[in-house]
């Protein structure tokens, strides 16, 4: 076909207009390159909140190990197997001390490497999945969430990261115990999947899917709602008042959702007594009342309420020195 057809105009000799066809191939071939462009600069944008979320959580863990670490040890001391005597620990300065003079300095952080590794792209995956979920879930035209979506967006993006990462989270809770027989966490994974196979890797995965997804859901939409109500449209952010948000949505949701947390750690546990969730919360109600859904609570607040709020700032400053582009429905 012809690219180009005569049209004969008065007072003027033959111009040359493009025909059709060729109208229709070359509004073709210029939109592939902006589909292929806007396709381009989706994946980066989600790479880098993948890597901004990942090292906002790297950060928070870190800085909140000790506690991390105390609390597990409270969670799990009654327990034949976990390498403590039972009472061993009754409070947070009691706990540092002792630590601090059986193991040392450095054993407050003992299983942090592996901590990192798993909650690097745990944090990643958590938090870019979630912006990503609010923005699928988001109204088309107004772009607004609704309470409803916006728990549905943090508990479908919990269980994403945690499905991913849970194995490396039961070589860490080894590690993390006081006289573990492990040199490392290579040597952690071999020997766990010789000994128990591998689905003991996999201990604990549905109570945990059970009780991140109302964390989740719970922390992100009470930030969002708090930020939501607190600026009022488009005022500039305050990373201090973002602090104390995130350090609210965080203390909400860990004490709703703490003896899932517990029942979740003890079945994790080499050698664990209980035959299902059901079972341990049984068990444990019997043998150690209320209070032993809540053992290490106190060290666990303690954790979460700078972790969280430091997660949340750090990756939205991230962010913004990556110059992603905000979207209306992100954290």
């Amino acid at each position: 076909m012809a690219a180009a057809v005569a049209d004969t105009r008065a007072g003027g000799g033959a111009q040359w207009s493009p025909a059709p066809g060729a109208m229709a191939s070359a509004s073709t071939t210029s939109g592939a390159p902006a589909q292929a462009s806007t396709s381009r600069h989706s994946i980066w944008d989600s790479s880098r909140m993948f890597f901004a979320g990942g090292t906002a959580g790297a950060i928070a863990r870190t800085a909140t190990a000790p506690l991390d670490r105390i609390k597990l040890l409270f969670q799990v001391q009654n327990m034949q197997g976990s390498g403590t005597q039972a009472g061993a620990y009754t409070g947070i300065f009691q706990a540092a001390g002792k630590i601090l003079r059986e193991e040392g300095f450095l054993a407050l952080w003992k299983g942090n490497s592996v901590l990192i590794i798993r909650i690097f792209p745990y944090s990643a995956a958590q938090l870019a999945a979630n912006d990503s979920y609010k923005r699928l879930l988001a109204d088309e035209v107004t772009h607004e969430l609704t309470v409803q979506r916006r728990l549905l967006a943090g508990a479908c993006a919990g269980m994403t990261a945690t499905a991913l990462t849970h194995p490396l989270d039961t070589v860490r809770l080894r590690l993390a115990l006081p006289n573990h027989p492990y040199k490392g966490a290579v040597d952690a994974v071999r020997t766990i999947v010789r000994t128990e196979g591998v689905a003991a890797l996999y201990k604990g995965l549905i109570p945990t899917l059970v009780g991140v997804a109302p964390y989740a859901a719970i922390n992100f939409a009470s930030y969002d709602l708090a930020k939501k109500t607190f600026y009022h449209g488009e005022k500039p952010q305050n990373p201090i008042a973002n602090f104390f948000m995130g350090a609210g949505s965080g203390t909400v949701a860990a004490t709703v959702c703490y003896p899932l947390d517990t029942v979740r750690r003890r079945m994790q546990m080499k050698g664990t007594v209980y035959s299902s969730q059901a079972d341990a919360f049984r068990t444990i109600y019997a043998k150690e009342g209320v209070r032993g859904f809540y053992r290490g609570w106190l060290a666990n607040t303690l954790k979460v309420t700078p972790q969280n709020s430091i997660r949340f700032v750090a990756y939205e400053a991230i962010k913004a020195v990556f110059g992603i582009k905000k979207s209306k429905t992100d954290t």
